[in-house]
């Protein structure tokens, strides 16, 4: 079946262009030469050099590699009626099957906007650099929560997370994937080795088991693991006492007041879904 063009939506993100790589390793080589040259004028030895020149072509490389990944776009993202995909010159992956249900959350705050869509595998997070204030619609205003950002772990180097381009905005996808939002679809859909997490509006589940229900607290565990310890996150509900969903992830910093414990695992989550949760429910806990 053929896609009217008209309805496909290419938003670019910071992505490394081709050309990086050998200017990041021109850039080091030369700064070497240029210190090795310098050295060599003096009775210490020329390739002592290397070792002055190395360090500048690292600092320098990073600064360009920063540079470039925010000018890049060189990968995209494409929704089309039916799919949201990763695109680049060379191949095109489906992250997301519009057709069918998919979670849908919209983070607030510090003057950003970050959009978690979920489905079959880890979340997609979109992060929008500077936020709008321009007016949701009733169906992104039901999924939309106001947290601390800048106390979010959240970043174009957490997996499966895109940075937009500095003055895109996430408006135009937020317009494009309504159509295909359906009014009862969770905020979160989170695969684990232990059934499916999903979180709705006051609710958050694991596979069969009875679900929790606000008001929730977080507790930050390290739970103790064969050869050290994870970050945990103990999630209670106040309406059922003694009911708690221990959640880990072995890519998060253990906090430095967490609790120890070596209570079993109720699943590992992703890092993003375990910051957005930790977010979520530290900011209600203050609340």
């Amino acid at each position: 079946m053929s896609i009217d063009p008209a309805a496909t939506l290419r938003v670019p993100v910071c992505s490394d262009p081709k050309w990086l790589r050998s200017a990041v390793l021109g850039m080091t080589a030369g700064v070497s030469g240029v210190f090795m040259a310098l050295f060599a004028r003096t009775n210490v030895s020329a390739a002592l050099g290397v070792l002055p020149g190395m360090t500048v072509g690292v600092f320098g490389g990073s600064a360009l590699a920063a540079w470039a990944r925010r000018r890049g776009g060189t990968i995209s993202l494409v929704a089309t009626p039916g799919r949201l995909d990763v695109s680049d010159e060379d191949r095109r992956v489906e992250v997301v099957d519009l057709t069918s249900p998919y979670g849908a959350l919209l983070l607030s705050g510090s003057g950003r906007r970050v959009l978690i869509l979920s489905q079959h595998n880890d979340p997609v997070v979109l992060i929008e650099t500077l936020a709008p204030d321009a007016a949701l619609t009733p169906a992104w205003e039901s999924r939309t929560v106001k947290v601390d950002l800048d106390a979010v772990a959240l970043s174009a180097a957490t997996s499966h997370a895109f940075a937009l381009l500095p003055g895109q905005s996430l408006a135009p996808m937020l317009a494009h994937l309504e159509a295909t939002l359906e009014a009862d679809a969770p905020w979160l859909l989170q695969p684990t080795g232990s059934g499916a997490l999903t979180l709705t509006r006051g609710a958050l589940a694991l596979a069969d088991r009875a679900p929790l229900r606000d008001p929730i607290h977080p507790l930050n565990y390290a739970v103790k693991v064969q050869g050290g310890q994870v970050a945990g996150l103990g999630l209670a509900s106040t309406q059922d006492e003694g009911s708690m969903i221990l959640l880990a992830c072995d890519e998060a910093t253990v906090e430095r007041r967490a609790v120890v414990t070596d209570n079993p695992i109720d699943a590992f989550i992703p890092m993003s879904t375990y910051e957005v949760l930790r977010a979520l429910y530290r900011d209600a806990a203050k609340g």
